[in-house]
C-alpha cells in the first residue's frame, strides 16, 4: 500500500524563515507513519485495543534535500518498504508536484508486549510482507553514534503537554528539547540536513532530563538522558546556509 497525501505549508508550522520549520519536518514525517499504518489496520491504537501491544519507534533517519515555504505545495509518499521477524521499516518522501525530492525519511519501529515488556513479533500484530509497498528509499541508512561521554548542555523537566497518549514523552519532544540548545541565530547561518535519532528507555511526567552534546566536523551528536538510562540519542549534520 501506498499513502499519499496532498499539502501545503501552513504558518503554524512555518519557522522565522517562512519554511517548513525543522520540528515541524519532523512531525510531518511522523503524522504520515501514524496516518498510514491506521489505513493498514496496524496503528497505535489497534496494537493496544486488540493485540495488547504498543508500538515503539526505535530510529529515525531523516534527509533534508529543500525545506519548503509557506503555502508551497508538496505530496507526501508513505510505505512500508521492509518487515522482518522484529521490525517494521516505514519510509516517507516529501516532494513537490514535479517530482523534486524535499525531504526522505526512513523509520524503524518494533512492537512490546503491554504485559511482558517483551518484544513481539511483527506476524502476531497484524504485520505482513504483503504490506510492503515500494522500493526503500535511496541514501538512508542507520549510523553508529559516539560512545563519548557528552558535555551536559542543559536539562529540562517533562511536563503534561510533552507527553503522547501512552502517557510517555512524545517522541517529538526530543527533537524540541535538542534544538532548543540552539540560539535562532544558528537557523539563520544554518541549515539543518540529517537527523538521525535512536531511542531507548521511555521517560514520564516529571523526569529531568539532561541534554548532552558532543560537536563534530560539520555534526553534532546529543544524548538525551534520565538518570543512567539513555532516552534517546541524536546526530544532527549541518551546512552553511
Amino acid at each position: 500500500m501506498l499513502y499519499t497525501k496532498q499539502s501545503y505549508v501552513p504558518a503554524s508550522m512555518c519557522d522565522a524563515a517562512t519554511k517548513l520549520s525543522d520540528i515541524a519536518v519532523f512531525q510531518v514525517v511522523e503524522d504520515a507513519v501514524t496516518e498510514l499504518m491506521g489505513d493498514l489496520h496496524i496503528d497505535g491504537i489497534t496494537a493496544m485495543r486488540e493485540y495488547d501491544a504498543m508500538w515503539v519507534f526505535v530510529k529515525n533517519c531523516i534527509r533534508i534535500f529543500r525545506r519548503p515555504r509557506w503555502r508551497e505545495e508538496y505530496e507526501t509518499r508513505c510505505f512500508v518498504s521492509g518487515v522482518s521477524a522484529v521490525k517494521l521499516l516505514i519510509d516517507t518522501e516529501l516532494r513537490t508536484p514535479d517530482g523534486e525530492p524535499l525531504i526522505h525519511s526512513r523509520l524503524e519501529l518494533c512492537a512490546l508486549d503491554l504485559k511482558k515488556g517483551r518484544i513481539r513479533r511483527t506476524g502476531t500484530v497484524g504485520v505482513s510482507a504483503d504490506m510492503i509497498g515500494g522500493e526503500p528509499l535511496p541514501e538512508l541508512a542507520f549510523a553508529r553514534f559516539p560512545k563519548e561521554t557528552p558535555q551536559i548542555m542543559e536539562t529540562v523537566t517533562v511536563r503534561s503537554t510533552n507527553l503522547d497518549y501512552c502517557s510517555h514523552t512524545n517522541n517529538v519532544e526530543y527533537v524540541r528539547f535538542i534544538l532548543n540548545t540552539y540560539p535562532a541565530a544558528t537557523f539563520q547561518r544554518r541549515e539543518l540536513r540529517l537527523l538521525e535519532i535512536h531511542y531507548g528507555n521511555q521517560t514520564h511526567e516529571g523526569d529531568e532530563l539532561q541534554i548532552g552534546k558532543i560537536p563534530l566536523a560539520g555534526a553534532d551528536y546529543f544524548s538525551v538522558s534520565a538518570g543512567e538510562k539513555t532516552a534517546a540519542e541524536c546526530m544532527l549534520h549541518w551546512e552553511e546556509a
